[in-house]
């Protein structure tokens, strides 16, 4: 009963869309604990919320962290950012500094506009591949960036997918050389900060780029972290001085084979390195403030103080998850099976906690859609058995899971045996990167609303 308690609390506020479709098959009450954890994590890194922690004005008195600001000496207050949280960022601060804020503009992935917005600017633009609308979002952005004067403050907000949403190549690049180069990265295999690394020397605002624009005016950057083990750098790249160089982005493109698949323009601009080419490497830090408003580590143990609530042992396995999705998945799924064996690596029920960032490697053009999520769960169903009480999700926090409307995955023992009765071949659709298509058919993948966030991703083995 307890659990059924603490669930139907959690339906009044339900963030999945497809809640109902989710549980009525399978494991139904290990499906409900894993909606029910993820539900509340997602609670817990809410972008907007947290932001009315961190910034609080009092009359004249702006509170921001650990600084304070006196807005009796700021001329203009400047609003610029692009991401997939940073529209809950921006919400806040219109909630706070309402008509103080002078402008503003921010990019969003589509979709993710929930609200008008009465002194900054918004629009949306295309995620995980950028379109012309992130050059011309990121032209907008570069102009209030050097509007700014010393007496002023621009608050800039920034969270995953800010490379994709805002794009402004160096000078000799186009934007579809850019864009190629994005999706070839993207594609490859490559980690987080390896992508980012190559793109911050192919930018004009990146890799601190942007804080020179901005200056002489003070730079707020407020951030949610995407990134595994929560960087500043990695998360804050418009402000903070870039530690990576040239000679590394050329290394990450040989790295993955890519080097031969660029423009002429790009390996052109590289492999012609200069002093003003490279990312500057020190920023007057008393101009620039990096406050980061969520962390990821947050969400795993947001998951085990739920997990408690409802019974549950927690183990946080690691904050640090990474490698192919698909094979991540059937290892989660061992350790699962091992947990209701032999009661290790804790006894039954439980659930295994792992947040982090894993990556799908796509050698060919697909036509399909899917994501790592998906991919991770749909991997994890491959070695599960309905005689087994185990459930697996993994879930994207932004609500999108790759290029789809979906979240992630969840699976159990029933999920196999669903599939081959419909004549769903996982296997095939695995490796033909269309695993959307099947969790589809099987009533297992994720749907949420709006989540108002975006950290790194999360996964939870349901072990009853």
């Amino acid at each position: 009963m307890r659990c059924r308690e603490f669930q139907r609390h959690w339906r009044d506020t339900v963030i999945f869309e497809n809640y109902n479709q989710l549980v009525s098959h399978g494991c139904r009450q290990g499906r409900e604990m894993a909606l029910d954890i993820l539900g509340y994590c997602l609670k817990q890194v809410n972008a907007r919320e947290a932001t009315k922690r961190f910034v609080k004005l009092n009359g004249n008195l702006l509170q921001v962290g650990e600084r304070t600001f006196d807005l009796a000496r700021i001329r203009h207050i400047y609003v610029v950012g692009s991401g997939k949280a940073t529209f809950p960022l921006a919400v806040a601060l219109e909630e706070i500094l309402a008509d103080r804020i002078t402008a503003g503009f921010i990019s969003v992935k589509d979709g993710q506009i929930t609200t008008h917005l009465s002194r900054i600017k918004v629009v949306e633009a295309a995620h995980p591949y950028p379109d012309r609308r992130s050059y011309e979002a990121a032209l907008e952005i570069t102009a209030i960036a050097q509007m700014a004067g010393e007496a002023d403050l621009v608050f800039c907000l920034m969270s995953g997918g800010v490379s994709a949403l805002s794009v402004l190549p160096v000078e000799g690049v186009s934007v579809e050389d850019k864009i190629e180069t994005n999706d070839l990265l993207v594609n490859s295999g490559a980690e987080i900060k390896e992508i980012m690394t190559v793109r911050r020397h192919l930018s004009q605002i990146k890799g601190g780029r942007l804080a020179e624009k901005i200056f002489p005016a003070t730079a707020i950057a407020l951030t949610v972290s995407d990134v595994i083990g929560d960087p500043m750098e990695w998360n804050t790249d418009w402000t903070h001085p870039d530690s990576s160089t040239i000679a590394e982005a050329i290394a990450v493109l040989k790295k993955y084979g890519l080097w031969g698949k660029l423009s002429t323009a790009v390996q052109d601009y590289l492999t012609d390195p200069s002093p003003d080419k490279e990312t500057p490497k020190k920023l007057d830090e008393s101009k620039i403030y990096n406050l980061m408003v969520v962390k990821t580590r947050q969400l795993s143990k947001a998951a085990a103080t739920r997990a408690k609530e409802l019974g549950l042992r927690p183990l946080i396995l690691t904050s640090l998850l990474q490698g192919e999705s698909r094979e991540v998945g059937r290892t989660l799924a061992s350790i699962a099976m091992e947990a209701k064996r032999s009661n290790h690596p804790l006894k039954p029920p439980c659930v295994i906690i792992a947040s982090g960032e894993t990556m799908v490697r796509i050698n060919e053009p697909v036509s399909g859609k899917g994501g790592r999520n998906q991919e991770l769960a749909a991997g994890a169903a491959l070695d599960l058995i309905p005689e087994e009480e185990i459930v697996i999700c993994s879930l994207g926090t932004d609500g999108t899971d790759g290029p789809t409307e979906y979240a992630g995955g969840i699976v159990d023992g029933s999920t196999m045996i669903r599939a081959q009765k419909n004549n769903i071949d996982i296997y095939r659709h695995l490796s033909e990167h269309d695993i959307l298509a099947a969790l589809k058919k099987t009533d297992d993948a994720i749907k949420t609303k709006v989540t108002e966030t975006n950290v790194c991703d999360i996964s939870l083995c349901v072990v009853l």
